[in-house]
């Protein structure tokens, strides 16, 4: 009976061992290694992302049209360095009843190119397009100067001068960054003069070449002349400070006196000017 049941039992077990596959490989429990599964809680990182950058190769034309037009206005004031240039000439004194005196006496008036302080102040608009910008502006201006007159005796005679003027310069400026620089043109108004001024040029009459006298006062001085401004600027946030160059066109006189030849009188002025200010 035993010798039975263990012949049955190679039977099966030869049965069941057939039916595995040649390459089918057992692997005991013991041997097998789980890896638990980690869930990774942490969000990945987002991208910033970057800001534009502005194209700094377009030319002046394509940044004109960048932008709509903008308007602002300002304030601005401070110091100006101002020198005379006056043309050497020789003028007549004249006596209280406008003649010239008897004998003549002619003095020699010297240019003198020392620099005066002054100060000024005034408001301005500005029409901004891309980087480029126009720039009314009105302000009062002080300047002074000084110039020689040799007299007849030899001595010389300096005049302290000074007198006041409405400028209206029309700049245009490019700006880059905090920066701008311009030019433009200026017309300047004479409005006001000091005694020593005055009182030194009513001495002299001159008439031009048609026989009409000319009035230092109201006619040489008097007379508006066109300048021209150019400077840069720099700007942070609402405030400013420029620095410019300033000078006018010289007032030209062809001036004869008891048929003399005629000379030329020039009258301009320069100025160094430092300033600060204000843009809304």
């Amino acid at each position: 009976m035993k010798l039975r049941l263990s012949v049955l039992l190679s039977l099966i077990t030869s049965s069941l061992l057939a039916q595995v596959p040649a390459d089918t490989v057992v692997v005991s429990k013991d041997s097998v290694k789980v890896t638990p599964f980690v869930i990774n809680d942490e969000k990945p990182e987002k991208k910033r992302k970057k800001k534009p950058q502005r194209d700094t190769t377009q030319n002046y034309a394509a940044e004109y049209n960048r932008d709509n037009l903008g308007f602002q206005w300002g304030i601005r004031g401070g110091i100006n360095l101002n020198s005379f240039t006056t043309k050497d000439i020789t003028v007549t004194r004249v006596g209280a009843n406008g003649n010239p005196q008897v004998p003549f006496v002619n003095d020699n008036i010297i240019s003198n190119s020392a620099m005066v302080l002054g100060y000024f102040g005034g408001f301005f608009v500005r029409t901004t397009r891309g980087s480029f910008y126009l720039q009314p502006e009105v302000f009062y201006n002080q300047k002074s100067g000084k110039f020689d007159i040799l007299q007849a005796d030899g001595r010389v005679k300096r005049v302290n001068a000074s007198y006041s003027v409405v400028d209206v310069p029309v700049l245009l400026g490019i700006r880059f960054r905090q920066g701008r620089i311009f030019a433009g043109p200026m017309l300047e108004f004479p409005i006001n003069f000091n005694n020593e001024l005055l009182n030194v040029v009513k001495t002299y009459k001159i008439k031009d070449e048609q026989g009409n006298v000319i009035d230092f006062k109201k006619d040489l001085f008097k007379r508006p002349s066109l300048g021209v401004s150019a400077g840069i600027g720099f700007e942070f946030n609402h405030f400013f400070i420029e620095g410019r160059f300033e000078i006018t066109n010289p007032i030209y006189y062809n001036i004869s006196y008891n048929n003399d030849t005629s000379k030329n009188l020039q009258v301009s002025t320069r100025a160094l000017v430092l300033a600060i200010g204000f843009i809304k």
